[in-house]
């Protein structure tokens, strides 16, 4: 029986969080919600304010809140992607020193901190942070809520995978051209793509909720990753569409630029071994059986 708690999301109406909120509070828990004009509790990011009782009573912080990295990588969207996370994470946490009592922080963070990988040799947690812009935001974000460890509060980083599902992310970008017989792997196919279904990442963070002794950075992927040349054959069989239009690298690269180098055309091929180390029984461990699950 798991202890119930009292839980702060930011990010609440995102992808991720509105399950999440969802899905906490069907297991009992209390979930109160931060925005700057829709939650339960308010804050200013910009301004470095946060509504005098947000924490009040509260057990745990879930930080998912961001801006969105897929757009063309202007150094204003840059300074936006990075600025949102980072000074979001310094606010929170400083806010939560401030407290009397402790307060747990599970903050989303990307697989992206390992930069491109070995195409044969997946990353774990064990590894360094790696280069490029999303490694180091994701570098940058995570070290913004150093304080808080260095206070002995429990911190986790859920670095998360290409999260599939049809109600939005990548997956729901994809359907239509595949719909339509208009897919096809990209670039050469043979970069890995690190994936998780939205149900088991939900579950990560539940995990990391109701589990004490967990902390640090958990790599929120399945089991195996899967090239694209995979993915894109495995999505046109259960479309019953063909997949054979590819589109050639330097068609991302003008569309996209270095966003596009960083994600669709980078290897991110990265394994959960703290996960397995803990036991997590996922839900979706293979790809094709969640895809059948999400586009039927």
């Amino acid at each position: 029986m798991h202890q119930t708690k009292s839980i702060l999301v930011s990010g609440a109406s995102g992808l991720i969080g509105s399950a999440l909120c969802l899905a906490l509070t069907q297991r009992g828990h209390t979930v109160r919600t931060l925005s700057r004009s829709h939650g339960d509790r308010r804050w200013d990011v910009g301004g470095q304010t946060l509504e005098k009782s947000a924490l009040d009573e509260i057990d745990c912080v879930i930080h998912l809140a961001g801006e969105n990295i897929a757009q063309r990588w202007t150094p204003a969207a840059r300074e936006r992607i990075l600025q949102s996370r980072t000074e979001s994470t310094r606010l929170l946490a400083a806010n939560i020193l401030k407290q009397e009592r402790p307060i747990d922080f599970i903050s989303a963070s990307g697989i992206n901190f390992y930069g491109e990988t070995e195409r044969d040799k997946p990353a774990t947690e064990m590894n360094p942070a790696g280069s490029g812009f999303l490694a180091a935001v994701c570098q940058a974000w995570e070290h913004a809520a150093q304080p808080l460890q260095e206070a002995a509060l429990r911190t986790v980083f859920i670095r998360t995978g290409v999260v599939l599902s049809a109600r939005g992310g990548a997956l729901a970008k994809m359907l239509p051209p595949f719909r339509l017989g208009l897919g096809g792997r990209i670039g050469s196919g043979e970069q890995k793509m690190s994936w998780i279904s939205l149900p088991d990442i939900v579950r990560i963070y539940i995990t990391a909720v109701e589990d004490q002794s967990l902390s640090g950075a958990i790599n929120a992927t399945a089991p195996q990753a899967v090239s694209n040349l995979e993915f894109t054959k495995t999505l046109g069989r259960v479309l019953k569409r063909s997949a054979v239009c590819p589109i050639p690298a330097v068609m991302i690269n003008l569309l996209f630029g270095a966003m596009g180098r960083e994600t669709i055309l980078a290897n991110l091929n990265v394994a959960p071994a703290r996960l397995v180390q803990k036991g997590f029984e996922w839900h979706y461990p293979e790809l094709e059986p969640l895809l059948r699950v999400e586009v039927r």
